[in-house]
């Protein structure tokens, strides 16, 4: 019932004097670095390195693969469409996540183009744009943030029903991870263009006859590259292409869901709920420091080739900004909250922000969990 009556309201975040001078302070900062610098908010020569980089690595691996040239052993040639199925997630970090969110360049045309590297990797350009946007717009809240819509397989919020099965959810949760990509190239796209009429505070959604004729297209010639292909070409049992397809998908599944994840659910977060007006008490900038935390600030390795997105108070609070710009923002953010008393939220590494992200599912999986709807910054002013 609450999942419902969430949806059915128009959420929005409300205003106060003392959150609105921190949001105006910070959006006047970010916007004097760029001024002082003489730089563009779009991609630079770094961006245009990657973007290079991820394309032309995954043409390599995948022609050499197809030539057979990993034949010859079979660990060799799983070991091969696992490395493409990781430059597949670095072209959805770095290049089709900017590109969707109108960041790459400020020629909308560019990004769209840029953005159809999603469905080169089985996924839609389109629909993940929608979904995204949602996110975005409603993090943590519980009704209408679509990431945490998982169909009551796990409780990813304290406000999300609880089910016998759920008592498991820390453990079994990695493993539902590493089969994400599976079902987003199979199901995902399908079932959100077709069946379902809301995306988010979206409703009844009437789809472009376009974007159907792309979707089925691209699908095709993802399963045509992707499957058929290998199957016909390589000199290895079908069985082995099938595991093959698998390793592609599997690994670098898990990996690209658990980074997304560990930056909102994680033991520290809170799940804001709207009051019966539709209001947040909080602005939005207050609420994406409480519902988001980074994590390998300090690691430019992450950094380069997750395209910023452990740095994800950044992106949401600065979306439109390309993602190489996001180690400065970031310390701008930090400042800047310092200097209000702001709380930032951060884990030094990887391996900590697992911990906390399997933490919570482990306290959500015991029907009393209780996790806070807002931090000290909802009663700041």
């Amino acid at each position: 019932m609450l999942q419902k009556t969430t949806s059915q309201l128009k959420v929005r975040y409300k205003s106060n004097k003392r959150k609105d001078e921190f949001a105006r302070d910070l959006i006047g900062r970010v916007n004097a670095y760029f001024k002082e610098n003489n730089l563009s908010k779009y991609a630079n020569g770094q961006m245009v390195f990657k973007t290079v980089l991820f394309l032309v690595a995954f043409a390599i691996m995948y022609s050499l693969i197809i030539a057979n040239v990993f034949s010859g052993s079979l660990w060799t040639l799983l070991l091969a469409f696992t490395g493409l199925g990781f430059i597949n997630i670095f072209i959805a970090m770095n290049i089709m996540h900017d590109a969707c969110h109108n960041a790459y360049s400020k020629d909308k045309k560019t990004n769209r183009q840029l953005g159809y590297t999603m469905n080169l990797i089985g996924g839609n350009s389109y629909l993940f744009t929608k979904m995204h946007d949602a996110h975005h717009a409603f993090v943590n809240i519980h009704g209408i943030d679509v990431t945490l819509e998982s169909h009551g397989l796990f409780r990813f919020t304290p406000h999300e029903p609880y089910a016998p099965k759920h008592r498991w959810q820390h453990i079994y949760v990695s493993i539902v991870y590493a089969l994400v990509s599976i079902h987003w190239v199979f199901v995902k796209d399908f079932k959100w263009f077709f069946i379902e009429d809301s995306i988010g505070n979206e409703k009844n959604i009437n789809h472009p006859r376009s974007e159907m004729w792309i979707l089925l297209v691209t699908k095709l010639l993802y399963y045509s590259y992707a499957l058929i292909i290998p199957l016909v070409v390589l000199n290895v049992p079908f069985w082995a292409v099938l595991l093959g397809f698998l390793c592609m998908h599997i690994p670098s599944s898990l990996f690209f869901a658990l980074v997304f994840q560990i930056t909102h659910v994680y033991n520290g977060t809170h799940y804001p709920l709207p009051d019966e007006r539709g209001n947040i008490q909080n602005n939005y900038f207050m609420h994406v420091l409480e519902t988001t935390a980074d994590f390998s600030r300090k690691n430019d390795l992450w950094t380069f080739f997750m395209g910023g997105i452990n740095l994800h108070v950044a992106h949401h609070l600065f979306p439109t900004i390309c993602h190489v710009h996001y180690p400065a923002l970031t310390e701008i953010i930090r400042e800047t909250a310092a200097e209000y008393g702001i709380q930032y939220y951060e884990n030094p590494g990887f391996w900590n922000a697992y911990g906390k992200h399997l933490k919570l599912m482990h306290m959500l999986s015991k029907p009393d969990a209780f996790v806070p709807q807002y931090g000290s910054s909802a009663l700041y002013n």
